[in-house]
């Protein structure tokens, strides 16, 4: 039955729809337990709240506190608890030191996500759960197609935020991201829940924060008033050339492959320098490199493809070599 105090769009029936049907397509819908990473700001309590109605099996939810924000940081730990308790669902909470850990050149944003995912997938090897959810939403969605366009990261980049990601065995899944991020706190204020604000969201010295808070509301008032939508389904076409790329290089890779260490440098000359690159991306990937930028990406493809013997360093304690008509990867790590 409908709640009349409640719009249809907003609705039970239509949110559990909506789920329901973002989790088969996603794959998890199905399984017996998953995590929901929660952060208690908007995006991610709708998460939580949707997983408890329409999810049948455990549900256990997962707040990192990144070290930053003080007792700001500490009173989004305690409301996040408080709010899965309510629900009657597990809650897990781990703390970290960000800025301590944070690498040279690294800016705080970043080192803050390397580590949530550190620990979202040491934690979930730990429960034995191999299952997480994730709140982005369509907004996030538009706003990192922008800015990795921006950065120059060509296709990957422009494909922003995928519906599942899988690291080291563990599956990440968005059932969200078909959602505008005022929808989201919608459902949650027909409903009278509440969530936290990240204060240092309203900082716009940060990248991501400046495009959310600055550079969209010029574009939608100025060019296209459907400027996120816009963007966010560019980035889902993108997908599927992606998706076609990947395939093509992994099929490709494995044809000059001679074992996991070592190509053959013949093969991988008589290829176009576009298609060099797409395998050395697919090869960092395989070795969970750092991505290389565009430039130095062309540059190996280029080295590649000329007849000299090269040393080309990726990263600290990996090489790409060649010698004798072979290209060897040296891992060090």
């Amino acid at each position: 039955m409908l709640d009349k105090n409640i719009p249809y769009e907003l609705s039970d029936y239509v949110l559990s729809k909506y789920f329901r049907s973002a989790g088969e397509r996603q794959g998890w819908l199905n399984e017996n337990e998953i995590i929901a990473s929660v952060s208690g700001g908007g995006d991610s309590i709708a998460l939580l709240w949707m997983c408890r109605k329409f999810f049948d099996g455990k549900i256990t939810a997962l707040h990192v506190n990144h070290g930053i924000r003080g007792e700001e940081a500490d009173d989004d730990e305690k409301f996040t608890a408080n709010f899965a308790e309510n629900l009657g669902v597990e809650f897990v909470s781990v703390k970290i030191d960000v800025p301590n850990q944070q690498e040279k050149g690294e800016s705080l944003e970043s080192a803050a996500r390397r580590l949530r995912h550190q620990i979202i997938i040491t934690t979930a090897k730990k429960l034995n759960v191999r299952n997480i959810l994730l709140g982005h939403n369509r907004d996030d969605l538009a706003e990192t197609v922008l800015f990795n366009i921006l950065r120059g990261t060509g296709i990957r980049g422009s494909v922003g935020i995928t519906e599942t990601t899988e690291i080291d065995g563990i599956k990440f899944f968005r059932p969200l991201l078909g959602l505008r991020r005022e929808f989201l706190r919608d459902i949650l204020r027909v409903r009278g829940l509440t969530w936290r604000e990240d204060s240092t969201n309203n900082d716009d010295k940060y990248t991501r924060n400046f495009i959310r808070l600055k550079l969209l509301p010029i574009i939608e008032a100025n060019i296209n008033t459907s400027s996120i939508e816009h963007l966010a389904s560019f980035g889902e076409e993108m997908r599927r050339v992606r998706e076609h790329e990947d395939e093509f290089s992994r099929k490709i890779l494995n044809e000059c492959r001679e074992d996991k260490y070592i190509l053959d440098r013949k093969f991988l000359r008589g290829l176009p320098e576009d298609d060099v690159a797409l395998i050395i991306r697919e090869i960092g990937r395989e070795f969970s490199l750092r991505t290389l930028s565009r430039r130095r990406c062309l540059e190996l493809a280029r080295l590649i493809r000329q007849p000299e013997n090269f040393v080309f360093q990726w990263c600290r304690n990996f090489n790409i070599t060649s010698k004798r008509g072979k290209i060897f990867f040296e891992d060090k790590r």
